[in-house]
């Protein structure tokens, strides 16, 4: 059997994925549009997933390209965006994308960390136009009851601890001294960086909790017997539902006219 790579592991459960997955808050879309001040310019979409970030924009009227490298993702992909001329699905990696154009913003949901690091910021600054718009987002979870917290920590550390959970929570000061940005500042190509933080809540029943965690590359890669067995104990110690505090991580950066 050939050998899972991690970053491909999400097309297993893609419907999975797109139904349980979190969104991203509308203001976060705002903030990237009022940046990026498209006025027409096309968008280029890295990792697009099952299109959770893509239907957001694609929405908003901006017409763009998505590429996503995994089949089975993609095809869901091409089911929400169905009936969007404007939205073109490629299903390719960053690494192998070829631009035919310029883009005025290039953006990338919970995806950027699965490039290619000897590559990526150079080819992101090929693909924008100068003053282009760089656009980088992560979700991050906690549950909000201390505890919820120290229950799933303790069932962790019984079934699979290998991955224990980060429950520390979000602040806003470290996400100027934490990656991406800190690659970003060395990078002559960028400028006008800056980051910003978005808190909100989720509620979810237990199954719709350990349904999240499948989707999520570390837990995709136990095997099914340790799967099931930490599933089963987190649903026990949940009870029947959790809130989880959100908080969407935003990172901005301009395409240098250099």
């Amino acid at each position: 059997m050939a050998e899972r790579v991690r970053a491909r592991v999400f097309g297993e459960v893609a419907d999975e994925y797109d139904r349980i997955r979190p969104g991203y808050p509308t203001a976060l879309v705002d903030d990237v549009l009022d940046h990026a001040r498209l006025a027409g310019a096309p968008a280029l979409e890295v990792g697009a997933g099952t299109g959770k970030a893509t239907v957001a924009f694609a929405e908003r009227g901006v017409a763009l390209t998505a590429i996503e490298p995994d089949e089975a993702m993609a095809e869901v992909l091409r089911r929400r965006v169905a009936g969007r001329p404007d939205v073109t699905v490629a299903v390719t990696a960053f690494e192998d994308h070829r631009p035919d154009r310029p883009y005025g913003l290039l953006f990338s949901a919970q995806a950027w960390h699965w490039t290619d690091p000897a590559s990526r910021w150079r080819r992101a600054a090929a693909a924008l136009a100068p003053g282009g718009t760089l656009a980088l987002f992560w979700n991050g979870d906690r549950p909000a009851d201390p505890e919820v917290t120290a229950a799933l920590l303790e069932v962790h550390r019984a079934h699979a601890p290998q991955i224990l959970p980060d429950v520390e929570p979000v602040h806003d000061s470290p996400l100027a001294a934490a990656w991406p940005r800190e690659e970003l500042v060395a990078r002559t190509e960028f400028g006008d960086l800056s980051e910003r933080l978005y808190r909100w809540e989720r509620t979810l029943t237990a199954q719709d909790y350990t349904a999240n965690l499948s989707t999520q590359s570390a837990y995709r890669l136990l095997d099914e017997d340790t799967r099931a067995g930490l599933f089963r104990a987190v649903t026990d110690v949940l009870g029947e539902r959790i809130v989880v505090s959100m908080a969407t991580a935003l990172y901005l950066a301009r395409r240098l006219d250099t």
